[in-house]
C-alpha cells in the first residue's frame, strides 16, 4: 500500500513538471518570436514597431458580425516586403471571415511606400500571429498583435469549455463533433502543439 502511494505521489509530481516545463517552453516560444517579428519591424518599417502597430490599430478591428458570434481566434499573416520595398505573397493562415480577413488585406495594402530598403533577403519575409479576442473570454491564445472588442452582452464560451466538449464527445465515440470542438481551440491557438497532438491520436484511434 505504501509503494503504491508513493507511485501515484511520484506520477502527479512528474504530470505537474511536464506541464510546467510544457508552459516554460510556450511562453519561450512565444516571447522569442514576438522579438524577431519586432527586431524584423524595427529594421524595416519607416518608424519601427511601434510605427506598425500605431497603423494597424487605426485600421484594423472587430466586425459586428464578429463581435455578436464571438468570433475568438488567431489569424497568422504572412506576407514578402522585398528589399526594393515592393509588396507580395500576402497570405492568412487560419482566417476567421465575417470581415476581418478584409480588413487584414486593407491594412496590409496600405503599408505600401511605408517600408525602408533592405540588403539582405532574410529581412524580406514576416509571419505576424494577430489575435482576435473578446472581454471576458477565457483563453491561453496569444497574439503578436491583440485585437479586443467589446463584450456582446454574454459571456462567450472559453477554452477549457471545447476541451470539455472535445472530451465529452471523444467518450461518446462522436468523432466528427470531437473533431469540431477540437478544430475551435486550434482556430483560437494554432501555435498549440498539443491540439494538433490530441486531432491525429483521434484519428489515427478512431474514436
Amino acid at each position: 500500500m505504501k509503494k503504491l502511494i508513493i507511485l501515484v505521489v511520484f506520477l502527479f509530481v512528474g504530470n505537474i513538471f511536464a506541464l510546467a516545463q510544457s508552459d516554460s517552453l510556450s511562453f519561450n516560444l512565444n516571447e522569442s518570436r514576438s522579438k524577431h517579428i519586432r527586431h524584423l519591424l524595427d529594421y524595416r518599417f519607416k518608424g519601427g514597431a511601434g510605427a506598425f502597430e500605431r497603423a494597424f490599430f487605426a485600421t484594423v478591428d472587430y466586425t459586428t458580425e464578429a463581435r455578436k458570434n464571438c468570433i475568438v481566434g488567431t489569424v497568422i499573416v504572412s506576407f514578402t516586403v522585398d528589399c526594393n520595398n515592393v509588396l507580395g505573397d500576402f497570405r492568412m493562415r487560419n482566417p476567421l471571415h465575417v470581415g476581418l480577413n478584409e480588413k487584414l488585406q486593407e491594412f496590409y495594402k496600405s503599408t505600401e511606400g511605408q517600408w525602408n530598403q533592405c540588403n539582405d533577403d532574410k529581412y524580406t519575409r514576416f509571419e505576424i500571429p494577430i489575435l482576435f479576442t473578446i472581454k471576458g473570454t477565457e483563453t491561453d491564445a496569444k497574439g503578436y498583435l491583440v485585437v479586443e472588442a467589446e463584450s456582446p452582452g454574454f459571456t462567450c464560451k472559453s477554452d477549457a469549455y471545447f476541451m470539455q466538449q472535445f472530451e465529452k464527445f471523444k467518450s461518446k465515440g462522436k468523432t466528427k463533433r470531437a473533431l469540431e470542438s477540437l478544430d475551435m481551440l486550434i482556430r483560437r491557438d494554432p501555435y498549440n502543439q498539443k491540439y494538433y497532438d490530441l486531432k491525429r491520436e483521434l484519428l489515427s484511434t478512431g474514436n
